[in-house]
């Protein structure tokens, strides 16, 4: 009995060090995928921030009016990635997009494992239960025969 019940504390360590693992992908695919969307506010609103630099400076006002979501987009990602320069990151969105792909396909991986784990430890849990039975039917028939 010893024995299984050391099987069942490793089994559910394992379990929950994988768990652990696919958070951990998780976690770094969002982040990933925040970088990827700021890449493409960035990319979507350059034009219209450069058309700014680009007109009349009477003409800047009204430009500034009109334009002022896509501005202030574009302003919002260029601070996140200037952020994310002085923090020593690099911006490689070709590089996020690659390692999205691999992070997804590990993480995947992973928990098809986690769920073959998962039912194991149900069938040994279920093992388990029934041995633990067996030992107190085992224990109340030898108390009811001293008895």
């Amino acid at each position: 009995m010893q024995e299984l019940y050391e099987k069942i504390s490793v089994m559910n360590s394992h379990y929950y060090a994988l768990r652990g693992e696919i958070v951990s992908a998780e976690r770094r695919i969002a982040k990933l995928k925040e970088r990827l969307s700021m890449w493409e506010q960035y990319s979507e609103n350059e034009a219209v921030q450069k058309r700014l630099f680009n007109i009349k400076p009477d003409m800047q006002q009204t430009f500034t009016e009109e334009h002022r979501a896509e501005l202030i987009l574009f302003n919002a990602a260029a601070k996140y990635f200037d952020d994310l320069k002085e923090s020593g990151e690099a911006i490689t969105p070709q590089k996020w997009r690659t390692e999205i792909e691999h992070l997804t396909a590990h993480k995947d991986e992973q928990y098809q494992r986690m769920k073959a784990m998962r039912e194991d430890i149900k069938a040994v849990e279920k093992i388990r239960r029934t041995a633990d039975a067996l030992t107190r039917a085992d224990k109340t028939q030898e108390n009811e025969q001293e008895r």
